[in-house]
């Protein structure tokens, strides 16, 4: 059997470039060593196992893979879902009923989807912490952090064009308020109004249906490549600079990351399936664009924003305000290039301190956000 199995191998080795495609599929977590992909298959494996690789399947260095298992299942979650689904004004509302109450597991897979974006979101939140703490935004590894902040801001643009696809009236005005916050940054929100064909004060049709693509095509796609080079970046310049990281002969890796998988799958899922259980998402009434619902702030991820923006006095130009928030973020996302030095000095204590700073803001104007929404 083992020599069939062999020259099948071979055959399509011959034939196809089985190294590239298998270090393709192996750059999402499952294997950490690098393939010559010049090499067949089995001459490139057996090379990989005589380098020693760093053990990246134990905590806290598993958020990672985390991810990945929640984009999965927001892929095949949403996907069931898109089958049903019409991205219209007048159907987005009917047809959700209609998964809700008529298909199968509709409510379940709805459910699962909302709230696996939800602890998708935390989880890139809590990773980000976590690389700043580990100094993981040091060089080399400056584009670890970078594709981290994207990733987690592609999130934020997932969960938002989902809300508005629901067209209930607590998904339409949520988004709305969210796309006022946005409006108010430069750069940033004139382009992203671009981008969705409206104001943020009304979603249209066209709006909708901007929404529906970014939502199920150009945001799924950006956040499958950014984990791609995310992991790349790792299997080319490592997390140097663990204490607790240690190389291993590569012997058993692969099934040892597998195991891992399947162990994060099974508490994710259970976690998702007991969030959908227990604290199941309403299925609010259908959205009247001309009627404003009091009450409805920002989704939470956004709720330091506008809680800074509705502190800001009245004298002090909302545009001015919201250019504190673009250079803020802007900041964030290129740290690796304003603080370079190695870790343990006084600017690295520095930095620690800033960023706990930033921490505890965020979380004031977040409480301040909650109670003036």
């Amino acid at each position: 059997m083992s020599e069939e199995k062999s020259s099948v191998l071979d055959w399509f080795s011959r034939r196809l470039n089985l190294t590239e495609i298998f270090s393709l599929l192996t750059s999402y977590g499952i294997y950490y060593g690098e393939l010559d992909s010049r090499k067949p298959l089995r001459e490139a494996l057996a090379e990989a196992r005589q380098r020693p690789v760093a053990l990246y399947s134990r905590w806290p260095r598993v958020f990672s893979l985390i991810t990945v298992v929640l984009i999965a299942l927001e892929l095949l979650t949403g996907g069931l879902l898109a089958l049903y689904y019409l991205p219209t004004p007048g159907s987005a509302h009917p047809s959700l009923g209609t998964i809700l109450r008529d298909v199968p597991f509709g409510a379940f897979v709805h459910q699962m989807h909302f709230w696996g974006g939800q602890l998708l979101i935390l989880v890139l939140m809590l990773r980000v912490i976590r690389n700043f703490l580990g100094g993981f935004y040091l060089p080399p590894k400056e584009l670890i952090w970078v594709f981290g902040a994207l990733l987690l801001l592609v999130a934020f643009h997932l969960d938002l064009t989902g809300r508005a696809l629901l067209m209930t009236d607590q998904g339409y005005w949520s988004s709305v308020r969210a796309l006022e916050i946005v409006g108010r940054v430069p750069i940033y929100g004139p382009l992203i109004h671009f981008l969705i064909g409206g104001s943020g004060a009304f979603i249209s049709e066209l709006t909708l249906i901007r929404f529906y693509i970014l939502h199920v095509a150009v945001l799924p796609i950006a956040a499958v490549i950014l984990i791609y080079m995310h992991f790349s970046s790792i299997r080319r310049v490592g997390l140097g600079g663990d204490p607790n990281l240690r190389k291993v002969q590569p012997k058993g890796v692969m099934r040892n990351q597998l195991f891992t998988l399947a162990i994060i799958l099974t508490l994710v899922f259970g976690l998702l399936v007991t969030l959908a259980v227990v604290a199941p998402k309403p299925f609010y009434r259908e959205a009247d664009p001309f009627a404003t619902v009091p009450g409805i702030g920002p989704p939470w991820y956004l709720l330091a924003p506008f809680g800074f923006f509705e502190w800001v006095p009245d004298f002090i130009p909302q545009g001015l305000a919201g250019l504190v928030l673009f250079v803020a973020f802007t900041v964030f996302l290129v740290v690796p290039f304003l603080h370079r030095s190695p870790k343990g000095t006084t600017g690295r204590r520095i930095a620690l301190i800033l960023w706990l700073l930033v921490m505890v803001i965020w979380v004031v104007f977040s409480v301040y956000g909650a109670r003036v929404a």
